[in-house]
């Protein structure tokens, strides 16, 4: 049998190297046009992540549950708190309109202690209404904490003999006696001046409000470390532990009677404590049924 000669170009290089041409060899060879024969990626990466985008379906699924409840609970907390203004608002209006009528009735028979008698109860309606309305305004400017929230320098002494001296002639017109223990001129806390205002005007109306005729409300300043503490104390009605619990809770709704048969229904409260509580200071109440009540609060010390 004869053989052909084959001859190969000058520049022909073998695809196989001699070193891969072994006896029970088992490295492949790369041969042009077959795809080499190398691990491929393990099915199970792909379990991997299935898993991983499982995980952060249910995360994220956990998160919508949280907001939607949020929301559901601001919504219901609105219509709560909307209701609770107009209540407040309506009570005063209505105590205006009756006075109101009852002084053009009385006008005719000239009888002075009468008609002083429903002006008294027609200016406590109106400077009930004011604070209230003057408290919402704050609150809604407070919404907005970046553009409205304030905190400045304020010096104690003043701010309080201010708000002391705007609020006297209702306090007067129960003949409740408004005094004032604070010596020191020179303490100074750090805060928004209109929200701790609205707080002073809040607690001390109510201080009257629940204080009979001929009785006192005592306003003392007392200083702790970081922190200035606040105290309005009266000698009124009181209040009991399980009303002590209600406060503060936009849905406890529950309106009291003042000893001159006011109204209310601690909406101003409420709005208390979300300023106070803006400020990182505390505030809450001590009292005994019939042995009057002390609310206190603390704002960061100036120093």
């Amino acid at each position: 049998m004869k053989f052909k000669q084959l001859y190969f170009p000058n520049d022909f290089k073998p695809i196989v190297n001699s070193d891969d041409i072994k006896y029970g060899s088992s490295k492949s060879l790369d041969m042009p046009g077959i795809e080499p024969d190398i691990d491929r990626e393990p099915e199970n990466s792909y379990l991997l992540q299935i898993q991983e985008m499982n995980i952060i379906n249910g995360q994220l699924e956990k998160q919508v549950e949280q907001r939607t409840k949020k929301l559901t609970e601001v919504v219901a907390k609105n219509i709560k708190f909307i209701s609770i203004i107009a209540h407040d608002l309506k009570n005063p209006f209505t105590s205006i309109l009756i006075a109101l009528e009852i002084l053009k009735e009385k006008l005719g028979h000239n009888n002075i202690d009468d008609i002083d008698e429903y002006i008294s109860i027609a200016s406590d309606s109106a400077n009930r209404t004011l604070i209230l309305l003057e408290s919402l305004l704050t609150w809604a400017s407070s919404q907005n904490i970046e553009k409205s929230f304030n905190p400045v320098k304020i010096n104690v002494h003043d701010m309080l003999n201010e708000e002391i001296n705007n609020i006297n002639n209702w306090a007067k017109q129960k003949q409740i006696l408004l005094i004032h223990s604070f010596k020191d001129n020179l303490l100074h806390v750090c805060a928004d001046l209109q929200m701790v205002k609205t707080v002073l005007r809040n607690l001390i109306s109510n201080a009257i409000k629940y204080t009979s005729p001929g009785g006192e409300i005592t306003i003392y300043v007392t200083e702790r470390e970081k922190l200035i503490e606040i105290a309005i104390k009266d000698n009124g009605i009181g209040m009991s532990p399980e009303a002590q619990k209600k406060l503060f809770k936009i849905d406890s709704f529950q309106s009291t009677a003042g000893t001159n048969n006011e109204k209310g229904s601690g909406l101003g409260l409420i709005l208390c404590q979300e300023f106070i509580e803006l400020h990182g200071g505390s505030i809450w109440i001590e009292s005994e049924s019939g042995k009057g009540c002390e609310f206190k609060f603390t704002l960061p010390h100036y120093i």
